[in-house]
């Protein structure tokens, strides 16, 4: 029965006894409270649980005699190549536990030493667990890449790292716990890949071996292969053909369920006119095994071709149809609501939107053509979120009109509006407990109602940290994102510092100077000049008259930055600074809080 709002009851029943408690509505009728309706409809999705089955326990499969995958201990598979001379592994998953159990099941079927390992892409859960490899006595492996695997890797924790840790977070929902997963119809992580990304320890090796070309015939440990460019969910992507075996192993480039041509976490839109292009060169070279990095293997040519032609002809339905809409001038969000897949593609098993959706690609789409412009002059110069909050609480008659409306929608079931009603006066009034509850309770049941299980993540998390359980601005959740960029060459850790530029601070905006960074062990050196209100990073060239000059070693200076970013230590008596340690410090003053290298 539906519930009433307070207004409502009122009105129909003429009754004062009507009371409103931290979102709980109750009225003559003793409907139900809202968070026994958000329970009541956290039934789990029998179609995303069968897909969750795939994940159910760690097994490595028998591909061929010489391919096993091993699959469910991480959120990525990782697949070992049998070849003459030893061991190829082709993706190491983003833990260098899960990594090292997996090795110890590869070691019932071989001893054969590993001589490679291969990255498809640059994505963490493809190449944090690579250390997990590493055996004692052993040769470090050659580590194969495309050539813009480092540079990726680098951008995505160097540009808009914080953002992204926490978006991932929230997609992969690595904060939420194992009762709200099962409340959430989750009964596992997978969003659609494996099982929860883990967090608990990485061990990234960057590559020794480049490709560059769009199809490589190497022989890796005495085996030839050939290492095909096949950019989809990334640029860097690539495939693994082994031509003697028919045998090609797809990255990401193949799922059980529709792609994400758009990530929420954050990334430039994919092209799809690239990702088909590539899923119809694994077609033409006509498998008779096909091994992606996330899923179970397919095996025979008929059944490989069943699932790569609506894959293939799935991206292309979305990018033409989109491209259709946006010549004919509609907005992201119009043509979102009119592109729909063709029945028979939309049942197909793997292109059911359990990880991307055709709404978010269709966008994507729209931003790859024509960017963050809608056309609808609106758009030129809008209104904040904080101006239009403030505009509709006071349409509304206040706060507390805006959360009896916000009532009113979610007793209709316009659980979008209430959700949105109760921001605006989050935004306004931080701490309003009618509308952090609400908030809550509209995440959670949006969530629930989701098959597509990154969205639901992404609410679920949402919703934790609307009530307080979640912060993701702790400093313990980030500790893992440094055992990444630690990896990263020294230099390129300094650019993080263009992005963490204060000039609102003090007189930042009109501060000048020249630090110059010596570093004796590696005969190099790294200019940061500070002018018109940015950091510049320079390599090229030392600086003339540096106001300030810091000598130390790349060792010491890495260990002192990565442990500062760890929120830890004052480093500056282990450097040999001249110009002053006084004027050093007011240069870091004009960063970021937990970005002033060196600084207690």
């Amino acid at each position: 029965m539906a519930m009433l709002s307070v207004y409502a009851a009122f009105l129909a029943t003429g009754l004062a006894v009507v009371a409103y408690f931290g979102h709980q509505v109750w009225s003559v009728n003793k409907a139900p409270t809202m968070a026994e309706q958000v329970k009541r409809e956290l039934i789990p999705n029998e179609e995303f649980v069968k897909h969750s089955d795939i994940f159910n326990k760690k097994e490595v499969l028998k591909v061929t005699d010489n391919i096993y995958v091993a699959i469910g201990f991480a959120l990525g598979n990782s697949i070992m190549v049998i070849a003459p001379e030893g061991l190829i592994i082709v993706d190491v998953t983003e833990s260098v536990t899960a990594a090292t159990e997996i090795l110890k099941e590869f070691r019932k079927i071989t001893n054969k030493p590993i001589k490679a390992i291969l990255y498809t892409h640059h994505h963490t859960d493809h190449v944090g667990g690579a250390q997990g490899f590493l055996e004692k006595g052993v040769a470090l492996p050659e580590v194969w890449s495309h050539h813009k695997l480092p540079h990726e890797v680098a951008s995505f924790f160097i540009t808009s790292y914080g953002a992204k840790i926490r978006r991932s977070s929230r997609q992969f929902g690595v904060m939420v716990p194992e009762s709200r997963k099962i409340n959430a119809a989750l009964n596992h992580l997978q969003c659609g890949l494996g099982i929860s990304l883990r967090y608990d320890s990485h061990g990234f090796i960057p590559p020794s071996k480049l490709v560059t070309e769009k199809v490589t015939f190497a022989k890796i440990a005495g085996l030839d292969v050939h290492i095909h460019h096949i950019p989809g969910e990334t640029s860097d992507q690539i495939g693994v053909w082994i031509p003697s075996w028919k045998a090609f192993l797809s990255g990401d480039d193949v799922y059980r369920a529709f792609p994400n041509i758009y990530t929420i976490r954050g990334a430039p839109a994919r092209d799809p006119v690239d990702w088909y292009t590539s899923v119809q060169k694994m077609l033409d070279l006509d498998p008779d095994y096909l091994v992606p990095s996330h899923h179970r293997p397919l095996i025979g040519k008929i059944d490989i071709r069943n699932v790569l032609i609506p894959y293939r002809d799935g991206i292309q339905f979305v990018h033409d149809q989109a491209l259709r809409f946006i010549n004919k001038g509609l907005t992201p969000d119009e043509i979102a609501k009119r592109v729909r897949l063709p029945e028979k593609l939309e049942k197909h098993p793997y292109l059911r939107e359990f990880y991307g959706t055709v709404p978010w690609s269709v966008k994507g789409v729209f931003q790859l053509y024509l960017g963050w412009f809608s056309g609808d002059p609106v758009d030129l110069f809008p209104l904040s979120t904080p101006e239009k909050a403030s505009r509709v609480i006071s349409l509304a008659g206040g706060v507390d009109n805006t959360i009896s409306e916000a009532i009113k929608a979610w007793n209709e079931d316009d659980i979008q509006w209430s959700l949105e009603l109760a921001s605006y006066v989050l935004i306004q009034d931080k701490n309003n407990k009618d509308a952090k509850k609400l908030k809550a309770d509209a995440l959670n049941l949006l969530g629930s109602r989701q098959i597509n299980s990154i969205a639901a993540n992404y609410y679920i998390t949402c919703a934790l940290e609307t009530e307080g359980i979640v912060n993701l601005e702790d400093e313990s959740t980030r500790k893992n994102e440094w055992q990444i960029i630690e990896k990263l060459p020294l230099k390129q850790l300094f650019q993080i510092f263009s992005t963490m530029f204060t000039p609102e601070v003090g007189v930042c905006e009109t501060t000048e100077g020249v630090v110059q960074f010596i570093f004796s062990d590696t005969n190099s050196f790294v200019v940061l000049r500070i002018r018109n209100g940015v950091a510049i990073i320079e390599e090229n060239g030392r600086a003339k008259n540096a106001d300030v000059t810091v000598k130390t070693t790349e060792a010491k200076l890495k260990a002192a930055f990565i442990t500062r970013l760890d929120g830890k230590g004052d480093f500056t008596k282990d450097l040999n600074i001249d110009g002053g340690i006084v004027k050093f410090k007011n240069y870091m003053n004009c960063f970021e809080e937990d970005f002033q290298l060196l600084l207690p």
